[in-house]
């Protein structure tokens, strides 16, 4: 597996750099995406209060598990990501056969450290390519 990239969760400018915005860079495809782990502030999907959604990404096998589109809208309701994981891959299968140390079965890996700094990483090339934008 590539080496991810590394970078602060905050620019220069003090502005955090969020999830939607690195899912802006990946093209559209047909992932199984999860939420691996998640704690933040906004808005929660399916009615849900964010500490439930919270719970529920924590204890469901493979997480929080959602398509491409899902994630994306999903991603627009969060307002602050504080520790976030979010894998894509093939099948759920693959998912759910990842372990906190093995993402070797990912195509997508992004992961964000108690709000200091994102580790992503992409099979792809070009959209690795494309997370450079946020090394800066």
């Amino acid at each position: 597996m590539m080496k991810p990239l590394v970078f602060p969760a905050f620019r220069s400018d003090g502005k955090a750099v969020r999830l939607v915005e690195l899912l802006a860079v990946i093209p559209q495809n047909d992932l199984v995406w999860s939420i691996l782990e998640f704690d933040g502030l906004g808005d929660a999907p399916c009615g849900l209060s964010m500490e439930d959604f919270e719970g529920l990404v924590r204890e469901k096998a493979g997480g929080f598990m959602v398509s491409w589109n899902e994630l994306k809208l999903l991603s627009c309701g969060f307002l602050q990501e504080i520790n976030c994981m979010v894998v894509g891959a093939k099948a759920e299968t693959d998912i759910l056969s990842t372990t906190e140390d093995d993402f070797s079965f990912c195509e997508v890996v992004l992961n964000l450290f108690d709000s200091t700094e994102w580790s992503v990483w992409a099979r792809d090339t070009d959209v690795m390519k494309r997370f450079a934008v946020f090394y800066c």
